[in-house]
């Protein structure tokens, strides 16, 4: 069970990369949970597909589209933890980011569209800067 919801984490990397959101969408619950910690620009509670659009339409008018390369995806059972480098840059403000982030992945057996993001109302996908 822990591999096929590691590589559908990494899929979802692939998409995202890709600019298909769309799919990554399609893999999240409808009711999904996006958590930004405080130390986020946009931090809060993003519920939904729409609050989750909402969260990445922040970011991407902020920096453009952001792009991810996962360093280390590690299965913890119900989650998935990813350390990843995000970058991105905003053409028009010349906005840049580029630093490491760690997100959760949070999955519930009974939901078989369990995918990057949380199946589940309770369930979380939380990102966070790693502590070095």
């Amino acid at each position: 069970m822990g591999v096929d919801r590691v590589n559908l984490v990494r899929e979802g990397f692939e998409a995202w990369n890709s600019e298909d959101p769309q799919w990554v969408l399609e893999h999240m619950h409808p009711e999904v949970e996006w958590v930004a910690p405080e130390r986020d620009p946009f931090p809060g509670t993003y519920k939904g597909h729409e609050g989750v659009q909402e969260f990445w339409t922040r970011w991407r008018n902020a920096v453009g589209q952001l792009r991810f390369a996962p360093e280390e995806v590690i299965d913890g059972g119900e989650h998935v933890v990813v350390i990843a480098h995000r970058w991105g840059r905003n053409e028009i403000t010349g906005l840049q980011i580029s630093d490491k982030v760690a997100q959760v992945f949070s999955f519930d057996d009974d939901d078989k569209r369990s995918g990057p993001g949380v199946p589940r109302p309770g369930h979380r996908a939380e990102g966070r800067r790693p502590r070095h």
